[in-house]
C-alpha cells in the first residue's frame, strides 16, 4: 500500500496538480445534503473574527478554492499570502485568482519551516491538510510563531467517522490489495476533530471547535468512481480490483437509488496568547 502521508508521494503524485483534489471536491459539491458551501462557511468565521485590515497566510492552499469562492466579499484591506509545497497547486491558485494580484501573493513553502518573520500575520489557515504533515508539533509551532499576539489559526479537518460508509464498501478490496490485512481506505486522521484541540493547546491560549453538518447521497456512479480513483488506495488498485469496486458501486446505486455516506467535518479556531506562552521546542525558521 502507498504511504498516504509520504511527502514525496503527496508532492509528486497525489497533489502534483489539482486534478485529484478537484475530483473529490466535485463529489461533495454535487451530492452533499447540506445545501450550503463549506468554503463560504469557513469564510464566515474569518469575517466574524478579523478586522477590516488584516494580514493572512494560508498553508496548503491547494487551488485556492476558499478564496475563489469568496472573492465577492473579500475585504479590501486584507492581504493574503498563499503557500503550498506543490508547484502544480500554486499554478492552479494563481490561475484561480488571476486579476487579484493586488491582494494575493503566492509562494512555495513547507509548513514545518515557514519563511516568514515572527508575528508577520494576523491570521493563519490550515484547512484539511495538517493530518498530512509528518511533524505536526513543528508545523503548529511554526503557525503560532508567524502569528501576532492575539492572532488566530483557522484549521479545518475531519473526524474519524468521515466517509466511514465508503471505507466499509471498499475495505474488502483494499484488504485484498494489502495482502489480506484490514486497511481503511480513508486517511488515518492524525489531526482530527477528536484529537486536534489537544495538539493545538500547547501553542494557543484558546481553542474552539465548530462542526459542519453534512452527508452525501450519491445517485450517480461515475463521480464516486472518480473519487475512489483519486485517493491513494484507489490509485494503487490493480485493474481487476478496480473493476470490482466499480461494479459494486454501480450495483448499490442501481439497487438502492443512492449510496449514502456520512460526513464529519469541522473548523478549529485557535487564538494566540497576547502574552508569551511556555514554549514547546521547535526548530527556528528563517525570518
Amino acid at each position: 500500500m502507498l504511504d498516504r502521508n509520504d511527502p514525496e508521494y503527496l508532492r509528486e503524485q497525489q497533489y502534483r496538480d489539482a486534478g485529484n483534489l478537484n475530483a473529490r471536491i466535485a463529489l461533495h459539491e454535487r451530492f452533499s445534503t447540506n445545501t450550503g458551501d463549506i468554503h463560504r462557511w469557513i469564510f464566515d468565521h474569518l469575517l466574524a473574527a478579523l478586522p477590516a485590515e488584516a494580514r493572512l497566510v494560508e498553508v496548503g492552499c491547494g487551488p485556492a478554492d476558499l478564496w475563489r469562492k469568496n472573492l465577492d466579499r473579500l475585504p479590501a484591506g486584507w492581504s493574503v499570502m498563499l503557500t503550498d509545497f506543490s508547484p502544480g497547486m500554486l499554478d492552479a491558485a494563481k490561475a484561480a485568482l488571476s486579476g487579484h494580484e493586488d491582494q494575493f501573493t503566492v509562494e512555495q513553502a513547507d509548513v514545518q519551516a515557514l519563511p516568514f518573520a515572527d508575528g508577520a500575520f494576523d491570521a493563519a489557515l490550515a484547512n484539511f491538510m495538517l493530518y498530512h504533515v509528518p511533524d505536526r508539533p513543528q508545523a503548529i509551532g511554526e503557525l503560532a510563531r508567524v502569528l501576532a499576539p492575539g492572532g488566530r489559526l483557522f484549521a479545518a479537518t475531519n473526524g474519524e467517522r468521515h466517509m466511514a460508509e465508503l471505507d466499509a464498501l471498499l475495505a474488502p478490496h483494499v484488504a485484498e490489495l494489502a495482502g489480506g490485512e484490514q486497511s481503511s481506505f480513508g486517511l488515518t486522521l492524525a489531526f482530527s476533530l477528536r484529537n486536534g484541540a489537544a495538539q493545538l493547546a500547547p501553542f494557543f491560549a484558546d481553542v474552539a471547535l465548530d462542526r459542519w453538518p453534512d452527508a452525501l447521497a450519491v445517485t450517480e456512479a461515475e463521480p464516486l468512481i472518480a473519487y475512489v480513483r483519486s485517493m491513494a488506495a484507489g490509485m494503487a488498485l490493480p485493474p481487476a480490483l478496480e473493476a470490482g469496486v466499480e461494479a459494486e458501486i454501480r450495483a448499490r446505486i442501481a439497487r438502492d437509488g443512492a449510496i449514502r455516506i456520512g460526513k464529519e467535518s469541522g473548523l478549529f479556531t485557535a487564538t494566540k496568547a497576547t502574552t508569551t506562552l511556555p514554549s514547546t521546542p521547535h526548530a527556528a525558521a528563517p525570518a
